[in-house]
């Protein structure tokens, strides 16, 4: 999901909302509460390539022994985090002294875990649609999954590290664009159109803005859904915990989840397609109702 010249724009944001340090308007106020402090934190934006580039990991003819990570990926990954979450990290910043007052109390979880099961039924029932648009989605998806963990199912090293991305990625976003960019939007222009503007602003570093189409446009349309269900989190508690809390389960069900469906979508399409075969191998892939036919 990243690319850091992409995030380039929101370095210059930031820079602008940097000497802001309260949450949107009295509903999101608390007093700081130092008792919580955190120094680590997708849906984090990949280009989406061609779809025959995205099934190149389907002709590798090496597969991995033993556990296996992308660390260069990873490694992207995290520099991007930093960057998007660079007030964050510095001495003073807006988005360490709100990470620093947000209180994980168990309201704020509890929403936060009601608000991300509602996220994860929507993840869930467009990972399920026939809709060939959210077919292509997926597959992008997938292959994202598949280039970072590989090809064999390893689910606890990919557990593992899914919820360290996820707590990574959630952690950083939310702070930015619900507490940073959010406030300051909302003291300029309002909190309603301050929040409108930071869901679609989370939305487009979500997408690759050169390679439009359906599916980018489809990718930005279930970002602004995400960015609103967890800015209503937000209004809701008060506070970050909550969208914190829904941002971190969907993210991890996310790749955790692709994981175990697309390794198994590898063996079965290595045992019906054959391992020399690289045309039925990258059928068999897509094929994901596994009825061997070309759906319409």
């Amino acid at each position: 999901m990243i690319a850091c010249r992409k995030n380039c724009w929101i370095i210059l944001l930031l820079a602008y909302a940097q000497k802001s340090a309260a949450l949107v308007g009295p509903q999101l106020r608390r007093p700081a509460a130092h008792g919580f402090s955190t120094t680590s934190s997708i849906s984090t934006s990949f280009s989406t390539p061609p779809a025959r580039a995205r099934l190149q990991p389907l002709q590798a003819a090496v597969e991995p022994t033993g556990p296996f990570l992308n660390t260069n990926m990873l490694r992207s990954i995290i520099i991007n985090q930093l960057v998007v979450g660079y007030s964050i990290w510095i001495l003073n910043g807006d988005g360490r002294q709100l990470l620093a007052a947000t209180q994980f109390d168990p309201v704020s979880l509890g929403v936060g875990v009601v608000g991300g099961a509602a996220v994860v039924a929507v993840g869930r029932f467009i990972e399920k649609s026939p809709n060939p648009l959210f077919a292509e989605l997926n597959l992008s998806t997938n292959m994202l999954v598949l280039r970072l963990f590989g090809p064999r199912p390893q689910p606890i090293v990919a557990g593992l590290v899914s919820l360290a991305i996820a707590t990574l990625v959630a952690l950083t976003e939310e702070t930015v664009f619900r507490g940073v960019v959010t406030s300051r939007l909302a003291e300029n222009l309002g909190a309603l159109p301050g929040a409108g503007i930071a869901i679609l602003l989370f939305a487009l570093g979500h997408i690759n803005p050169l390679a439009l189409g359906k599916e980018t446009l489809l990718l930005f349309a279930l970002q602004v859904f995400t960015g609103t269900s967890f800015t209503l989190l937000a209004f809701a508690t008060g506070g970050l915990a909550a969208p914190i809390v829904a941002h971190c389960l969907y993210d991890w069900y996310t790749f955790y989840e692709s994981h175990l469906a697309v390794t198994g979508q590898m063996e079965y399409s290595v045992e019906e397609g054959g391992r020399d075969d690289a045309l039925k191998r990258e059928f068999r892939f897509i094929d994901t109702n596994r009825d061997g036919k070309i759906s319409p």
